[in-house]
């Protein structure tokens, strides 16, 4: 409960027409299942969800044209195993690994200079390969980065290494000094 008190709600970006019909089915079915159980709490509380499920469904799925919810098949489940591998299984496939720094903003383009060449060397030097390393990007929606770098290594332990080596963390006092900026490790799909 104490989890849920500090989620952040957007409040000007909430659908109130869709809260609304939603309370409404909640409102009608609870009404209905009432009034067709005879007043017994059991039977009602059952015709309520059942009615209230049906609501929600035909409200959420039939203007859409999504189809109903089902059970997965084979095929689908096979897919989701391969999308989420187990530890044993990455071990097998080796996924690669990449560490992404987005440069938001340049913030002192002096002391930036010498960023980039000392990033390459200590990227290099720790068995990384650069993948990205740019400045022209188009945007599409949200803030985006100024410049970008995505560097591949072998494996977690390899990026965790670079990162607190002493020459990226030369880089990194550069970058922390002359950008406002973030860098992060992802895990990408195998082959």
């Amino acid at each position: 409960m104490q989890n849920l008190l500090t989620i952040a709600i957007d409040w000007a970006n909430v659908n109130w027409l869709y809260v609304t019909v939603l309370a409404i089915f909640v409102f009608f079915s609870t009404l209905i299942g009432t009034l067709l159980s005879f007043r017994t709490v059991f039977y009602g509380a059952v015709l309520s969800a059942l009615l209230f499920a049906a609501a929600f469904v035909f409200w959420n799925y039939y203007p859409h044209g999504l189809p109903l919810p089902t059970l997965m098949t084979a095929q689908q489940q096979v897919q989701v195993t391969q999308a989420n591998p187990t530890p044993s299984s990455r071990v097998q496939a080796r996924l690669p690994i990449y560490v992404v720094i987005a440069i938001q903003r340049i913030t002192d383009p002096e002391a930036y200079k010498p960023l980039p060449e000392k990033g390459r060397a200590a990227a290099e030097a720790a068995g990384g390969h650069y993948l990205i390393r740019t400045g022209n990007i188009i945007r599409l929606d949200g803030v985006t980065p100024e410049r970008l770098a995505l560097i591949e290594f072998d494996s977690v332990e390899k990026a965790q290494a670079w990162y607190t080596s002493p020459a990226q963390k030369d880089a990194d006092a550069i970058r922390s000094k002359s950008t406002d900026s973030l860098a992060f490790i992802v895990e990408g799909l195998g082959q």
